[in-house]
C-alpha cells in the first residue's frame, strides 16, 4: 500500500514537531509505546493491509475479510470477498477505499472502489488481471495507479475505473513502487531490478531510463517536482533532479517505506533491520532524530492525527490477527471520579476492575490467607511493582519490576513470536526483543532526571553508567497461546556512586512518584501499591512494602552489617593474625594428637578414656561389637544449610500482606574435624573390645548463620552433650555381656 501524498506533507511536518525531543547521545525516544492490540477473532489467513479515515475508522483486510472498526476495536462493518486482498488505499476525500483482489481467472473482477461508510462496491473493473500489489491514489483523487497485466502501471479513472494511460514496455521486472507529483502530474516508476522511469501523465517518457545496480524498495517525488528518489538496499536513498543530474544521496540503507515532509531534508523511514522500527532522520545533518521501536512484524502503517492536527497514534497490521496499535498514553477510563480507590490509581474501587493493584482482576482475587481484608484489597507482593536498590562502595543499581495484566501479556506472547505456530514456546531471543524495546523506546533523558530527583543520598552523589530492561518471567519457555500467564519484566538503570563519607549512617530519601511516561510501557502496569528493598555489600538489609501512594516518601539510615563467615574474602583470611594464629596452633595440637594416638595404639595393657567436652553439638559417637579395631575416623563430611537475615533499620508498623517468599539458600560443604559422643558408659567385666565408628549428623541439627539479606536469624536449636568413649584390651573372642548387647541393640544402624 503507499500512502497518499497529504500524509507526506502537512500531516507528516507534526510527526517531526511532536518526536523532536530532546536526546541522550545521538537518538531520542518518539515517545510512542506499545499501548495494545486489537484481536479480530474470525480473521482469515493471508495478506494483511491496515488504512483509516478521517474520522479515526480502520479498515483492515485479513485474508479475503475487510473489516471496518473503531479506534478501539469494535467492529462496525465486515465484508468477505471472493479471494484474498492484496492491496488497498484510502482516496484524498476519505470517500472511497480502493483494493486489487487476487485474481482467480481471465476476466474476474480485480479492482474495487467501495464506499468507506458501508463496505459496498462503487466501481469494480477487470483491468488488471494479475496479483496486483500496488495502488495508489493521485493527489487530487481523480485517478488511481496499480499493477498493469505485463511489466508497468496502469492509470484508471476515478469514476468507473476505465484505462486512461498505461505505462509499460521499458520494465523487466516485478513493479517496486509508483508515485505521482502533486504539482504536474508526472509519474515516477520503478522495478525490482533496478530501472527507474519518470513519465508525464500521459504515459509519455520525460526522462531517459535510470538502471541501477541495487534492489529498489520505494520511491517518491519530492515537493514542487524538486527532485525524484528512490530507496535501495545498499547505496541509500538516491535523488535525482527532474533535469537528470544525481543529488547528494541519503545515507539510509534498506528502507522498505519512506516519506518526506515539507522540509525536503527530513523523512520518516520504515527499516526491519536489525529490528522493525520507524524514525525521523535528518538528512542534511545526517542523523536519526528520534524513533520507535517494535518487537514484531509489520509491513503496513497508518497514522493518526487529534483535531489539533498532532500525531498521536500509529496503527499497524501484524503476521496474527491483530492490529497493533501505539500511542503517547493509555485512556483509563474512570480517572478522576470521586470513591474509595485503594491502590492510587486514580480510579475508584467501585469501577476499577483490579483494586489494590496487583495486576490481578477483582474476579480471580482470591489466593490471599484469610485475615478478615478482601483478596481484592490486599494486594500479592509478587505483583506489584517493587524498586531493588542495591547499594556498594561504588555504584547504586535502580532496578524497578512491573507486571503486566492477562490480556496485554497474552496479546505481547502472541506478537512476539517468530512461529506463526498456535502452541509454540517462546525462547530467549524473542523475549529479549520485547525487552529491547522496552528500553529503546523509553525518553531516557526524562528517566534519569526523575531518578536522581525520586533517590537522594546525604553525602553522596549519583552518575548515569547504564539502563537495560529484562524479562523476568511470562515469555520465555511459555507458550505463544497462553492466556492466563502474567508477564514481569524490569527496568534496570546503573549509576556511578560516589559517597564523601563512609556508607555507614548515610540517609536515603525516596520519593513516592509514578515511573516516567514518556514512551514507557509502564504505562500499562500498576504503579501503586509498589515495595522497596534496600540491600548491598556492607549494609544491612531494609524493606518497606506495601507503600502506598498517601505517603510521599520513605527515609532509610544505611546501617553496616557486620562480615559473616560466607562473605569473607580469601585474602583477608590469609592475611588475618588471629587466623594464622588459629591454624598454627590447631596444626600443634593435631600432630600432638596423632603422636599420643599412635603412641596408645601399640601398648595392649587396657586403659579408659574419657571425654567431656560441653562444646560440641554436632555429631554423636556409637560403637559396634563387629568391626576390627584399626584406627580413628572422625573426619565427618556435612552440607551446612545457610539461611539469610535480614535486620530493617528502622522499625515501622506491622501492614497487612500477602506475599509468597522464597527464600534463597546456599550451600556450603564443610569438612571438619570433631570428637565422637559415647551413647553411655558400659559396666561390665569384659575384655571385648570396643571400637569407634563414623559419626552421623542427625537430620534436625541444621546450623544456621548470617548473610546479607532475606530471612530473619533464627535460634540454633542445639543442645550441647557429654560423650564419654570406653575402650578395653583386646582378649580374643569372647562373648559381649548383656549391657553391651543392650546398648549396641539400641544404638541406630550405621549408614
Amino acid at each position: 500500500m503507499e500512502r497518499r501524498a497529504l500524509l507526506k506533507n502537512a500531516l507528516v511536518v507534526v510527526l517531526v514537531s511532536v518526536t523532536m525531543l530532546g536526546s541522550v547521545g545521538a537518538t531520542s525516544t518518539s515517545g510512542f509505546f506499545f499501548v495494545e492490540a486489537l484481536e479480530v477473532d474470525d480473521a482469515d489467513s493471508g495478506a494483511r493491509t491496515i488504512e483509516m479515515d478521517s474520522e479515526g475508522h480502520i479498515f483492515a483486510s485479513f485474508g479475503s475479510i475487510l473489516y471496518k472498526m473503531t479506534e478501539s476495536g469494535t467492529i462496525i462493518e465486515e465484508r468477505v470477498f471472493s479471494n484474498e486482498i492484496t492491496a488497498t488505499s484510502m482516496s484524498p476525500d476519505n470517500s472511497r477505499l480502493a483494493l486489487t483482489v487476487r485474481s482467480a481467472s481471465s476476466g474476474t473482477d480485480s479492482v474495487f472502489a467501495i464506499s468507506t461508510g458501508d463496505l459496498s462496491t462503487i466501481v469494480a473493473s477487470d483491468a488488471t488481471r494479475m496479483n496486483a500489489d500496488l495502488l495508489e491514489w493521485s493527489p487530487n483523487g481523480a485517478e488511481l495507479y496499480t499493477n498493469a497485466p505485463d511489466n508497468g502501471i496502469l492509470q484508471l479513472s476515478r469514476e468507473n475505473l476505465e484505462l486512461e494511460a498505461v505505462y509499460t514496455g521499458n520494465h523487466t521486472g516485478p513493479m517496486a513502487c509508483v508515485d505521482v507529483s502533486e504539482t504536474t502530474g508526472a509519474v515516477l516508476t520503478a522495478d525490482e531490478n533496478g530501472l527507474i522511469q519518470l513519465w508525464d501523465n500521459d504515459g509519455e517518457v520525460v526522462h531517459h531510463e535510470i538502471l541501477l545496480q541495487s534492489l529498489i524498495y520505494d520511491c517518491h517525488i519530492g515537493a514542487n517536482d524538486e527532485f525524484f528518489s528512490v530507496s535501495t538496499a545498499d547505496d541509500g536513498i538516491r535523488k535525482w533532479t527532474f533535469g537528470g543530474s544525481e543529488l547528494k544521496p541519503i545515507d539510509v540503507n534498506d528502507a522498505l517505506r519512506y516519506q518526506f515532509t515539507s522540509d525536503a531534508n527530513i523523512l520518516i523511514v520504515h527499516k526491519n533491520s536489525p529490528t522493525q522500527h520507524l524514525f525521523t532522520y535528518d538528512a542534511l545533518n545526517e542523523e536519526i532524530l528520534d524513533e520507535v521501536m517494535m518487537f514484531h512484524n509489520f509491513d503496513d502503517y497508518v497514522l493518526r492525527y487529534n483535531e489539533f492536527n498532532s500525531l498521536v497514534n500509529i496503527y499497524m497490521n501484524s503476521d496474527v490477527d491483530n492490529v497493533v496499535k501505539y500511542g503517547l498514553e493509555v485512556f483509563r477510563e474512570g480517572v478522576g471520579e470521586s470513591g474509595t480507590d485503594t491502590d492510587g490509581d486514580g480510579i475508584p474501587d467501585s469501577i476499577d476492575s483490579d483494586d489494590d493493584g496487583d495486576g490481578i482482576e477483582d474476579n480471580w482475587d482470591l489466593n490471599c490467607d484469610n485475615i478478615g481484608i478482601a483478596c481484592e484489597l490486599l494486594p500479592d507482593e509478587n505483583f506489584i511493582r517493587t524498586i531493588d536498590l542495591e547499594i556498594n562502595s561504588t555504584h547504586t543499581k535502580i532496578q524497578q519490576s512491573f507486571t503486566l495484566n492477562k490480556k496485554h501479556s497474552s496479546s505481547i506472547r502472541n506478537l512476539a513470536r517468530y512461529s506463526l505456530d498456535a502452541d509454540i514456546k517462546l525462547i530467549e531471543s524473542e523475549a529479549q526483543l520485547f525487552a529491547d524495546s522496552i528500553c529503546a523506546n523509553m525518553d531516557l533523558e526524562q528517566l534519569t532526571e526523575t531518578m536522581l530527583a525520586t533517590f537522594e543520598f546525604s553525602n553522596a552523589t549519583l552518575s548515569f553508567e547504564e539502563m537495560y530492561c529484562t524479562i523476568e518471567e511470562g515469555m520465555v519457555l511459555y507458550a505463544a497461546n497462553d492466556a492466563i500467564s502474567q508477564i514481569r519484566y524490569s527496568v534496570v538503570l546503573v549509576f556511578a556512586f560516589n559517597a564523601s563519607t563512609p556508607m555507614d549512617g548515610l540517609v536515603l530519601e525516596v520519593q513516592n512518584s509514578r515511573f516516567p511516561s514518556d514512551g514507557s510501557i509502564t504505562e500499562l502496569s500498576e504503579q501503586h501499591p509498589l515495595a522497596i528493598n534496600v540491600y548491598g555489600g556492607g549494609i544491612e538489609t531494609m524493606e518497606y512494602v506495601p507503600w502506598h501512594i498517601q505517603e510521599d516518601k520513605v527515609t532509610f539510615t544505611l546501617q553496616s552489617n557486620e562480615i559473616d563467615s560466607d562473605s569473607l574474602d580469601p585474602t583477608s583470611i590469609l592475611t588475618s593474625f588471629s587466623v594464622i594464629i588459629f591454624v598454627v596452633l590447631t596444626m600443634v595440637t593435631l600432630g600432638i594428637v596423632a603422636f599420643l594416638l599412635t603412641k596408645r595404639g601399640s601398648q595392649q595393657n587396657a586403659y579408659n578414656i574419657v571425654l567431656d567436652d560441653e562444646d560440641d553439638d554436632y555429631v554423636d559417637e556409637y560403637v559396634d561389637e563387629n568391626e576390627s579395631y584399626e584406627s580413628v575416623d572422625n573426619t565427618t563430611d556435612q552440607s551446612v544449610s545457610i539461611d539469610d537475615t535480614q535486620d530493617n533499620a528502622e522499625p515501622e508498623p506491622i501492614r497487612p500482606r500477602r506475599r509468597i517468599q522464597r527464600s534463597k539458600r546456599k550451600k556450603v560443604t564443610v569438612q571438619g574435624t570433631e570428637p565422637n559422643d559415647a551413647k553411655k558408659l558400659l559396666e561390665s567385666s569384659s575384655n571385648e573390645v570396643v571400637r569407634k565408628r563414623r559419626a552421623r549428623r542427625s537430620g534436625h541439627d541444621t546450623v544456621k548463620t548470617k548473610k546479607r539479606k532475606l530471612s530473619d536469624t533464627q535460634p540454633i536449636d542445639v543442645q550441647p552433650r557429654k560423650r564419654r568413649a570406653v575402650k578395653r584390651s583386646p582378649s580374643g573372642d569372647e562373648s559381649m555381656d548383656e549391657t553391651l548387647k543392650r546398648f549396641v541393640s539400641d544404638s541406630p544402624e550405621e549408614r
